[in-house]
């Protein structure tokens, strides 16, 4: 169901759905980034002293369950207007700090020229693509595999390989002399009782 709200930054009256809530958006007219807030729910009014449930008809089964809700935003809620008997004399609250973005840098990859050599700093989106070297103008295509990235990456895999080949081998080895060991020693107490 829409309901409407107003900006924080210039008061505007926009619009938004209440699965909205809580979402960022913009304001079309200044441009003030915010979350949307919840829809401003009115307080029940007061159950009636002499009737039961407020006059309301006894529940039957069990009592439903509802998620657990935040508390409903109050009229002095920033975004809602007060209303009431003393709504002139309310300070209004300052607005919510706007949310900080962070900007990723986009990836970079250096692929040098197959001509002159030099480095080219590369975005990803540009990959498989015909380009000109700005340097000496030769036209080669951008691929990953010859980024300096890549080819790091490539040595990091090897050289892990390598340690675990080597590791493996070790432990091997290890085995095979303690193994050794324990046949020679079979052996030495084997000539030692064996005689006897």
């Amino acid at each position: 169901m829409a309901f409407q709200f107003q900006c924080p930054q210039c008061a505007n009256v926009l619009q938004a759905e209440e699965f909205q809530a809580g979402q960022q958006s913009y304001c079309p007219l200044c441009g003030a980034v915010f979350l949307i807030p919840a829809p401003y729910v009115a307080p029940p009014s007061p159950p009636s002293p002499n009737l039961p449930y407020g006059g309301a008809a006894f529940p039957t089964g069990p009592a439903p369950s509802f998620p657990a809700m935040g508390p409903a935003p109050s009229a002095a809620t920033p975004g809602f207007p007060a209303v009431g008997p003393g709504a002139a004399n309310q300070v209004p609250l300052p607005p919510p700090p706007t949310p900080t973005f962070e900007l990723r840098e986009p990836e970079l990859l250096h692929i040098p020229c197959p001509q002159c050599k030099k480095m080219l700093e590369t975005p990803v989106e540009m990959l498989d693509q015909d380009v000109l070297c700005p340097h000496c103008q030769a036209q080669f295509q951008l691929r990953r595999r010859d980024s300096v990235e890549f080819k790091r990456k490539k040595e990091q895999e090897a050289q892990i390989r390598e340690f675990k080949a080597g590791k493996t081998w070790l432990n091997l080895a290890i085995v095979v002399v303690v193994l050794v060991v324990l046949f020679l020693g079979a052996l030495i107490v084997w000539d030692v009782f064996g005689k006897a």
